[in-house]
């Protein structure tokens, strides 16, 4: 109502218009003011009278909001699915409508949308700045932008490896799960998968065997085929772990039968890599190499964060069968994968690492765990991979006869929970 009113201000006083000049032969002066200070509303005739005469649409603002609004929709949509081509699409169509964005009550949530997005685009400097200025207009947030903020900063957490705080996050932001405005059922689920897959990254094995059901029964229930194999492979990771071999497998073949029936390899891949883990877990080596090939002979396509896996999983099988021709074979095409790749990575450090234990140990190697790789798994709470860095170096002090490190660094890795 405000708004007509003081759109008719707008426009008389740009026509260098009173309002005796505008209300006459139409309403009284009187009438005009209350419609101009939104004291009243008045008939949509009386509207259509006083736009004719100042020739302007009266429809037209409205339908540009709705448009806008539909499309600020469309993207979001976009974004929940991680449809790279259409989010991005949507994205350029919203920066152009740019100056409708101020007119909306949407900005605030496109805002917190675009971290998704530019995590979505692997676009990392642009998602560090919107995460760090979103941070600051945080405390400001109703229960739906809670709830996105939420979202969004678990996945760049988890994006960034941490993934300890990533699960906080998800579980903070299923206490506005009601304050959703669609897809519910599948926002709800979503969210559970990715507790489970935060917890599973975190070793909060029960935590990540519980969520995963909770999902796979709602994926299943409506045939979200490919939603119901990655929950299968966080419930194979799970039984793994807890030495359940036999569900594992089970668990990670049904991702696989699915993988194939709906023609998707990236998930191919991964369920044949995580069958790979397992054969190497129960020691059955040559298995775990023949799972391991697969996996890397899908990716050719992929991304280098998904070659790399298969890589490096195949020269730590070959360095402990102590083929070592095998080994440096795998340890070379890590090292030319990652040198594409500037950012810091578990990865980058551990070719570091088995480069040295596989051609020969320098002078460095203790300074290498010590100095670089346990600060950065400290910094990012991956405590279960330093645990096997520091059972490493507590062997190379062994084996350099240096008993007294050894012991210590042993005990410090039997130490950590």
């Amino acid at each position: 109502m405000n708004e007509i009113g003081n759109r008719i201000r707008y426009h008389r006083l740009e026509l260098n218009m009173t309002q005796s000049d505008l209300a006459e032969g139409i309403i009284s002066v009187s009438y005009l003011s209350k419609i101009e200070n939104g004291l009243i509303e008045p008939p949509q005739k009386i509207i259509d009278f006083l736009c004719k005469e100042l020739n302007i649409n009266p429809y037209l603002q409205e339908r540009k909001k709705y448009i806008f609004m539909k499309l600020t929709r469309d993207w979001f949509e976009a974004l929940f699915k991680n449809d790279i081509h259409d989010a991005q699409n949507l994205y350029i169509q919203i920066e152009k409508n740019n100056a409708l964005i101020e007119k909306t009550e949407s900005i605030t949530l496109i805002d917190i949308h675009k971290l998704k997005y530019f995590l979505l685009q692997e676009k990392n400097e642009e998602a560090r700045r919107q995460y760090e200025m979103l941070q600051i207009l945080s405390v400001n947030f109703n229960n739906i932008e809670n709830y996105y903020w939420l979202k969004f900063s678990a996945y760049y957490k988890f994006r960034n490896l941490y993934y300890n705080k990533s699960l906080e996050y998800f579980n903070q932001a299923k206490k506005y799960l009601s304050s959703t405005f669609y897809l519910e059922d599948e926002e709800e689920n979503g969210l559970y998968y990715m507790i489970a897959l935060s917890a599973s990254h975190a070793r909060k094995t029960y935590k990540a065997q519980n969520y995963a059901k909770k999902a796979l029964q709602f994926y299943q229930k409506n045939y979200h085929l490919k939603q119901a194999a990655q929950c299968h492979i966080l419930l194979g990771i799970s039984f793994s772990r807890i030495a359940e071999y036999e569900e594992a497998i089970k668990s990670y073949k049904l991702a696989e039968k699915i993988s194939r029936t709906i023609n998707d390899i990236s998930l191919l891949a991964t369920s044949i890599q995580n069958i790979g883990n397992l054969y190497s877990i129960i020691n059955k080596s040559q298995e775990s190499i023949e799972y391991y090939l697969k996996s890397y002979n899908l990716q050719v396509n992929s991304t280098h964060k998904m070659k790399i896996i298969p890589i490096a999983s195949l020269m730590k099988e070959y360095y402990r069968r102590h083929d070592i021709f095998n080994a440096n074979y795998w340890l070379s095409e890590g090292i030319s994968l990652l040198s594409q790749d500037e950012s810091e990575s578990v990865y980058q450090y551990e070719f570091q690492v088995y480069e040295q234990l596989i051609n020969g140990i320098n002078q460095d190697f203790d300074d290498i765990i010590l100095k670089k790789i346990i600060p950065f798994l400290n910094e990012k709470g991956l405590h279960y991979e330093k645990v096997a860095y520091l059972k490493i170096l507590a062997q190379y002090y062994f084996d350099t006869r240096k008993y007294k490190l050894s012991a210590i660094y042993y005990n410090h890795a039997l130490n950590i929970n």
